[in-house]
């Protein structure tokens, strides 16, 4: 029953919400048809454009304050009708210096799970992909802040850095949020 209304209303938030209250920058615009229906036009997605890279995100995710190419988070609205969700799921996109030119997507997914444990209590690896000579995807969960929390990060090397685009969700919401946000994390692309 908690798993059918956590759906219910990531559906109204992905869905439902952004065709009745637009914030920001998105417009909504209404169409007349010929028999007097009203069309609602599904706003753009978010997009985020910077020199070296952009990605796309849900219209009703919200950019935090302080973006910049190197650190930028994106928010989830609030998956709950009131307004005490105990976590906000996000994007997170960081971009590093690679101290060594040789290192791959591998290596550094290597060297994060190596880190993570000491970060994450009961860090657990669900899930390691390779996506090509310079991509790499990990799934993992386990405990930060007191909450248990599931994470998908695409390692992605060029020039000399490593770009990583991490989603993180409550681990009970993941299962719902994951296919959802999985286009949008696809949607990472150099320039």
């Amino acid at each position: 029953m908690n798993k059918v209304l956590v759906t219910v209303l990531l559906f109204l938030s992905f869905a439902s919400i952004a065709q009745v209250t637009v914030e920001g920058d998105s417009v909504l615009t209404d169409s007349l048809k010929s028999d007097s229906t009203i069309v609602k036009e599904k706003p753009e997605p978010l997009m985020v454009d910077f020199p070296s890279y952009k990605m796309t995100f849900p219209d009703t995710w919200k950019v935090k304050n302080g973006c910049i190419e190197t650190q930028c988070t994106i928010n989830s609205p609030r998956d709950t009708l009131m307004n005490f969700d105990t976590y906000i799921e996000s994007v997170n996109l960081t971009v590093n210096k690679l101290n060594n030119t040789s290192y791959t997507a591998l290596k550094y997914a290597d060297y994060s799970i190596g880190y993570l444990p000491k970060v994450v209590q009961q860090f657990q690896v669900l899930e390691r992909k390779n996506l090509g000579r310079n991509s790499y995807r990990v799934t993992y969960r386990g405990v930060k802040n007191g909450l248990r929390q599931t994470w998908r990060q695409y390692y992605y090397v060029r020039s000399g850095k490593v770009y990583i685009v991490t989603f993180s969700a409550e681990t009970r919401k993941y299962e719902i949020y994951q296919p959802l946000i999985e286009p949008y994390l696809d949607s990472f692309t150099f320039k």
